[in-house]
This record gives C-alpha cells, structure tokens and sequence, in this order.
C-alpha cells in the first residue's frame, strides 16, 4: 500500500511542496529515504522509529520505502519526521485514515518520547497553504504563529493526537477567521505591538535625541536620512559619538507595517541569529549591529547545502549599522555595493539560486584616518600622507556612490555638555518623520516605491517635481562640483526628501543646497 502525503521545505526563505510517498513490503527490514534528502531528514528514521513504539503503535519489521518528490531538490530539517510517522502507521494499517489528507500540509518534528516540537518556517508555510489552499497541521508550540497569519490549521503536542484527528476520534480542523487573505486584522496587529513593547523593556536601551548634546548636523542629517530612508557615512575621530548617533537613530524609526513584519519575520525564522525572542512576529524595525571582523558570508549570507540570511537580509525593512566601516575587508565591502543598489542579494550555488531580499538603511560610522584624528583641531594626526591614501584607498568610488549622506562628526567641547538648553526630544522627530513617510506613500501609491531613497532615473523625472529655473541652478553647480552621475540622482532624491520634511510640493534651492552640503566634506571627494 502507498501512502501519499504532502509536505514541505525551504528554500532561502519559500517554503516548497513537497509529496512524501511511504511504500512497506516484505523483504530486508529497514527504511530507505530517496529524494535527495540531507543529513538531518535521513536521521529521521531513527527518531521516527522511537517515537512510534513510544506513543504505543507496533513498528513494522519490514521494508519501507520513502520517496520525497520532486527529487531533483534537497530536503532539509526535521520537519519531515511527522508525516513520515503517519505514512508508515496508515501503510501498516496500524491507522486509520478518516480525513482527506491531500487537504493538508503536515510539519513537525518528533522527540523519542513522541511529543512534537517547534519548526521553523511557519510563516513560510502558511503563505504556501493559502496559496495551494491548504490547510496545515503543526506542532503546538507553533499554534500562535499560525492563528496570527489567520491560516486553516490543526496544531498538537503529541503524535498520538494527530493519530486521533486522522481516525476521526477527536478534534476538528480550527477555521481561519481571515480566509481571504492571510494578513490578520491591522488593529490586532497594533494592539500586539504596543504589547510587546511594554513586556521588552519599559527603559528604552538607545540614546534620546533630547539628551544628546550639540551635533545639530548630525542630528538633522539623521533626521533626513531615516525620512527617506537614505544610506548615510559618518566620518569623524574617536569619542566624537559616532556610534551614539548611530544608535538614536533605533528611537526615530517609523513604526513598521504589518507586511513589512511578517516579511522580516519570515527571513528572521531562517537564521541562527535571534534578535527577539519569544515573539511571533517581530514588533518594530530591525536594528543589526555588524562587527567590522565579520566575514563576507555572515554580512551577506550564504552556505554550500542550505544557504542562510546574512546581517543585511536581517536588517531587512530596518537599519544595518556598520562601526568602523574602513576597517572591513575590501571584498566584504565591495560585496556590498549590489545588494546596496538592488535591495536583494542573490546566492547562486550549482544547482540552485536563492534570492533574500535586503531593503535595509545604512549607517556607517568611520575614523577619518588610520590614528583617528585627522582634520581634529584638539588632536594631532600622527599619520603620513601614504597611510592616510591606503587607508582611504580601500573605500572605492562606487561604494562611496552608494551613500547618499556624508556628515562629519567632531566632538562636543565641555561648554555645549553643561549647557541646560534641551533640543527636540525623538518622540516629536519621529512625529514629523512618519508625517514625511505618509506624504511619501501617498505620492507613490499603487507602485513598487517606498521611499524616495527607491527612485531611479525614469521615476526621478517623474516624481521630484522641481522648476527648470531651479534644476539649471543645481545643473551648474554639480559642474563645478565635479560630481559623479549617481551622486547628481542620489543628491536629488535626497533634496525631496527635504522637502517633504518641509511640506513643499516643489524643490526649491535651499533644499537643494541643503542636500548637497550633505555630500561635501574634505575627507571624501563627491
């Protein structure tokens, strides 16, 4: 007798159907798993094995057959251990099959005792199910994901459970309350949100813009930055606050949109590194810190059989905030510059390509030299000319064309750290900046830009809105500024988001000026 069931497993971060096909005869006894399985997926026998005895069912003494088609992709993780189960009882006719299980998705992972544990990649499996029409059966301990993706699901905690749902003894499929579309109601969603804001931690762990002392340009070039979501390169000696900039910016990001956290979420399911644990679904803008000793693969991801989401596809829909960026390797920084450019970074192995996507903001944060106090009026650089050209050396044009917003950091003297005078606080800066994104998302309604930091050159005509007489204006001095093509778009984008900031409809010169002063500092060349 064959036993057909459907299953699933990933690739980068989609979920694939997979049908799993169990066959037992007479012959040799023993269990034989074909269809390009893994290391983990062929273990599944032993695990298979214990738990049937030990949920109280005989095991077959004879020879199983399990087939994973197609059998041109490799199946990965354990997910495969419960529907192998129930393949083999209903093949043995130790089971009873009483429900249509080409209706079902079936994932989990069995202990020896046969209880289900967690599996990742729920999310991705719902939006499979919803696609394919399915409903899904899962662990327990995965039930809360699926109620909040709003996908047709029965969860269990043990195997002998799902042996009762599939005899008909008990339990009935939970219905979905949003059939039509697996995104829950925008109102839950806010609701969680501010509840996992208030179980995280009530004392904010990043810096108050009010709190911060001097650093007004920085502070508006950060303003700016986040408003359209712009890469920006701060340059400046040790103890300026660099790093303290960087992270205030975590208190001004704009609150992030229910597709933007089941996206983020997906990604964050498929890699080792948890950033927030115990949540379904993750409650506000990623915020990656990167070491400047990481490695080309953790920045951008990779691995040989089942490649992961490096740091950028983590910070996807957030910020990637890169200390010491001069002191990257050149291969890590140059591997940054496509995904920079196209949102996406794409993995190509021999017999197969991922994709992960990677719409993060920049903030990079750099010494201006190799002893860190070049151009410092209280600092005496120590550094000779040649040091200073290898060191900037390893920063190359184009990736220097990726940054929108360059800004010099100094330090604050002691008269402005005892000043009493408090500036805007960054619950009011974060006030003005969603109004910014609001006016961004009303004039891109209905395509695929989110920020203006996305225009290309066809959308730049379209949408920057600014008068002949102002664009001669800027035409003339990009010529004397000598800057390159992509800095003239960059700059332009970074002008209407200025005037965004100011309510404007039009570029006007000062926003102009203001953008390109972003773009002028005397440790790099526009």
């Amino acid at each position: 007798m064959i036993t057909r069931l459907k299953s699933a497993t990933f690739i980068g971060i989609n979920a694939i159907p997979v049908d799993v096909e169990v066959f037992i005869t007479t012959g040799i006894p023993g269990v034989m798993i074909v269809g390009l399985p893994d290391a983990s997926t062929k273990e599944a026998k032993d695990r298979v094995r214990a738990a049937i005895k030990n949920s109280g069912f005989d095991y077959p003494i004879k020879k199983i057959t399990i087939n994973l088609a197609p059998a041109d992709i490799r199946k990965a993780g354990g997910a495969f251990d419960l529907p192998f189960a129930i393949g083999i009882l209903i093949s043995a006719r130790l089971l009873k099959c009483e429900i249509n299980l080409d209706d079902y998705i079936i994932a989990g992972e069995l202990s020896l005792n046969g209880r289900l544990n967690k599996v990742n990649g729920v999310i991705a499996l719902g939006i499979l199910a919803k696609k394919l029409n399915k409903a899904i059966i899962i662990p327990d301990e995965n039930k809360e994901t699926a109620e909040f993706l709003g996908v047709n699901f029965k969860s269990f905690g043990t195997l002998k459970d799902v042996c009762k749902f599939i005899s008909g003894e008990e339990g009935q499929l939970i219905q979905a309350a949003f059939k039509e579309n697996y995104l829950p109601d925008y109102e839950y969603f806010n609701f969680y949100v501010k509840q996992m804001e208030l179980r995280e931690n009530k004392n904010n762990d990043y810096p108050d813009f009010l709190d911060i002392k001097g650093h007004e340009l920085a502070k508006r070039a950060l303003e700016v930055a986040v408003s359209g979501h712009h890469n920006i390169l701060m340059i400046g000696p040790p103890g300026s606050g660099k790093t303290m900039m960087a992270k205030s910016a975590m208190g001004i990001l704009p609150d992030i949109s229910l597709e933007e956290s089941i996206e983020t979420s997906n990604i964050c399911s498929f890699s080792n590194k948890k950033f927030q644990e115990e949540c379904i679904l993750i409650s506000k803008r990623p915020f990656i810190s990167v070491h400047h000793a990481i490695t080309t693969a953790g920045l951008i991801g990779g691995g040989s059989a089942n490649p992961v989401p490096g740091d950028i596809s983590l910070a996807h829909n957030g910020v990637l905030f890169i200390d010491e960026f001069s002191e990257l390797s050149k291969k890590t920084l140059d591997s940054l510059r496509q995904p920079m450019e196209d949102k996406a970074v794409n993995l190509s192995r021999s017999r197969f390509s991922i994709l992960f996507p990677c719409d993060f903001m920049l903030i990079a944060a750099m010494n201006p030299c190799p002893c860190g106090y070049y151009g410092d009026e209280n600092h005496e650089c120590r550094c000779s000319s040649a040091e200073i050209y290898r060191f900037y050396n390893k920063l190359s044009g184009p990736i220097l064309d990726r940054f929108d917003i360059f800004i010099e950091v100094y330090s604050v003297n002691l008269e402005k750290l005892m000043d009493n005078k408090t500036g805007e606080s960054s619950k009011e800066i974060k006030e003005r900046i969603e109004r910014t994104g609001k006016f961004q998302g009303k004039r891109y309604m209905g395509t695929d830009i989110r920020f203006n930091s996305s225009l290309n050159g066809s959308s730049i005509k379209k949408y920057i809105n600014i008068s002949d007489s102002t664009l001669s204006f800027y035409y003339n001095i990009c010529q004397k500024l000598n800057i390159s093509s992509r800095a003239y778009h960059r700059t332009l984008k970074v002008a209407r988001t200025i005037a965004d900031i100011e309510g404007k409809d039009k570029l006007d010169e000062d926003s102009i000026l203001e953008a390109l002063n972003y773009r002028n500092t005397k440790f790099l060349k526009a």
